[in-house]
Order: structure tokens, then C-alpha cells, then sequence
């Protein structure tokens, strides 16, 4: 059995988001599968394409939060939030 080692609860989130890169380059779409206080699960279509840090942008409505990225599956990435 896998063992859960996250800090906080995570939440179904299925949102659209955005990667904000260095100035200058463009965003790279994302969909937000998950999230809690800490990080998130995402999904990109290119994967190389994203640093080890960038800006996750969910919504209008939500504060862009600075971004680590923990581990990488494929197209899904695990990012916590900067503080």
C-alpha cells in the first residue's frame, strides 16, 4: 500500500490554470487536477517545456502563488507553493 506523505489534504480541483514563465516567454497552459494549502497536481502538454520554478495562475479570481516543482510523471507534475 502506498503510503500518503503530503502535508495537507488535497481537493479535487479540475481547473484551467497557466504557467508564468520569465518575461518575455509565453504562458504554458496547465489543468489544476488537484490542490491543498501546500502544492498541487498538474497537467501540461509539454513537460520539458516547464522550469523547476514559474507562477501558477488558476484564475481572475485566485493570487498567483510561486511554484516549486517535486516530482515529475509524464505530463503530470507535483508542485508545492512557494512561500
Amino acid at each position: 500500500m502506498e503510503q500518503n506523505r503530503r502535508a495537507a489534504r488535497r481537493s479535487d480541483a479540475f481547473r484551467i490554470g497557466s504557467l508564468a514563465l520569465d518575461v518575455g516567454t509565453s504562458a504554458i497552459d496547465c489543468l489544476v487536477w488537484n490542490q491543498s494549502e501546500t502544492g498541487a497536481q498538474i497537467e501540461v502538454e509539454s513537460p520539458a517545456a516547464v522550469p523547476d520554478q514559474f507562477t501558477l495562475m488558476m484564475s481572475a479570481y485566485a493570487k498567483p502563488r510561486r511554484c516549486r516543482v517535486v516530482w515529475r510523471d509524464g505530463r503530470k507534475l507535483g508542485i508545492t507553493f512557494v512561500i
